[in-house]
């Protein structure tokens, strides 16, 4: 049997009366479970929610794990409005992301999932989004250095535009490249300021935002991210 500390990632039904829940661990990475009885539970207020840090128990020798047991270590992460599907964002990528490997220790992943998660209740939000999207690709094998072009080998002219390649970095593209392309196309200076993790900067902020969603795509893949609909359908209401 091993014991974990674990956040709830997803959890859909399973069969009557049980659950199967994604709990992402600081040991193993993504791991299934079968959680037995876990509709009973729901009704008695013992349900397993997201942001809420747990002690699991659990079992197993293949892909799905037997879930013997868990408590709460923690209250529940307060996150409302934009901040609640942020969190719902970073559950979804993260699952995404870590659903091909098997029992990778993902110890620095798991600290900066928690620090996201904290930081989602202040008003710095999109860098605490971009923060873990890159730590992220870092976990995932898909550093990158912004401020070199992979081609020449040379550091960034900030006066020059970049294409983005995916699994190689950035590459230096002339003007017609650029307005054929404008999407996967950034200027050098914000690349430098990347760099150097300067996200308080707003131009390179919003940069990082366009161009971290093309570098997490071989990862997550290209269907489109429930939780970002979810929020655009939550400004409409609004």
């Amino acid at each position: 049997m091993e014991k974990q500390q674990a956040y709830v990632l997803h959890s859909r039904p399973y069969r009557e009366t049980s659950a199967m829940v994604d709990f992402f661990t600081p040991d193993f990475g993504l791991i299934r479970c079968i959680a037995r009885g876990a509709k009973k539970k729901m009704s008695q207020g013992q349900s397993l929610q997201p942001f809420i840090e747990y002690q699991i128990e659990f079992h197993g020798d293949s892909d799905l794990k037997q879930l013997d047991n868990y408590e709460s270590l923690s209250l529940p992460i307060a996150l409302k409005g934009n901040s609640l599907f942020s969190g719902f964002y970073i559950n979804e990528v993260l699952q995404r992301a870590l659903r091909s490997e098997t029992d990778i220790e993902a110890e620095l992943l798991f600290e900066a999932y928690e620090a996201a998660l904290v930081n989602l209740t202040g008003i710095n939000l999109e860098c605490s989004l971009r923060h873990f999207e890159l730590t992220l690709l870092e976990h995932m094998g898909q550093g990158y250095e912004w401020g070199l072009d992979f081609r020449s080998g040379e550091g960034v002219d900030e006066n020059a535009h970049y294409g983005f390649y995916a699994e190689q970095g950035m590459a230096r593209v002339g003007a017609g490249y650029v307005n054929k392309n404008p999407n996967s196309c950034f200027k050098g200076s914000e690349l430098m300021s990347l760099s150097r993790g300067e996200l308080q900067i707003p131009a390179t902020l919003k940069m990082a935002k366009r161009l971290l969603r093309l570098a997490l795509r071989p990862i997550v893949g290209y269907k489109p991210i429930q939780a970002r609909e979810l929020l655009k359908q939550f400004h409409q209401i609004s």
